[in-house]
């Protein structure tokens, strides 16, 4: 995957899969392999596989959301993927925005602007979140709600503009620190490897009463921090 050489990588990983059924890297990088290589309908059956085997995978359920949102329409298979991430780690930002883009793409635009604001709260130097915010809010402003908002068949579109989920694969134009190349099973490691500061896909350990209650705390100053937004944008 390294060199390229995406023929020779999909043979090897299905020769690894052939041998061990619930080979979990093997099962991630192939359905990365078809995503980053314009075959995301092929990146399905896999990432069901994997999902079957870890069900709390969440770069695999990140993958698969952004793929029934962008390629198969499928809104409500999208929304309970990342749903799910958020039942894990509520502090997840890139599937916290991608909730948001479901209820952009519901024609919920309020409850969108609330989401997105939610999601700043936990990530407030992530410009493409204010950005999106901004698109919402320029939406609401020019909208009567009573005309549809934006076609169905259309991810997110706003005056020519896009609110892209935050998927696996690299959106272009679109500098996040959230982009995953590579798995931790690979020897070598990717350029977004070292954004994140570990390795792509580092196995979720399960979560304890210690995390859970940084978790929570994480989550009220999260709170905490709309209500200064709100308060702000009220002008008080």
């Amino acid at each position: 995957m390294d060199d390229k050489k995406d023929n020779e990588a999909e043979i090897w990983m299905k020769k690894a899969i052939k041998l061990q059924a619930d080979f979990r890297s093997a099962l991630f990088n192939l359905a990365l392999l078809y995503s980053q290589t314009a075959k995301e309908l092929k990146a399905l059956p896999i990432l069901e596989e994997l999902l079957r085997y870890y069900p709390d995978h969440i770069k695999g359920l990140i993958l698969k959301g952004d793929i029934l949102m962008n390629q198969k329409k499928d809104i409500l298979g999208a929304k309970k993927c990342f749903e799910r991430i958020l039942e894990m780690d509520p502090s997840n930002v890139q599937g916290k925005h991608n909730l948001c883009v479901v209820y952009f793409e519901e024609k919920d635009l309020l409850k969108a602007e609330r989401c997105l604001l939610e999601t700043l709260a936990l990530a407030p130097h992530e410009e493409y979140i204010q950005r999106h915010l901004n698109i919402v809010r320029d939406k609401i402003s020019s909208s009567s709600f009573i005309e549809p908002i934006f076609p169905t068949s259309k991810i997110s579109s706003v005056e020519g503009k896009k609110i892209p989920t935050e998927s696996v694969k690299e959106i272009r134009g679109e500098s996040r620190q959230t982009q995953i190349v590579k798995t931790s099973d690979n020897k070598s490691q990717s350029k977004s490897n070292k954004q994140l500061g570990k390795n792509g896909d580092e196995e979720t350990p399960h979560k304890t009463t210690k995390d859970i209650k940084e978790i929570e705390k994480k989550r009220v100053a999260a709170l905490k921090r709309l209500e200064e937004i709100e308060r702000i944008l009220n002008g008080e």
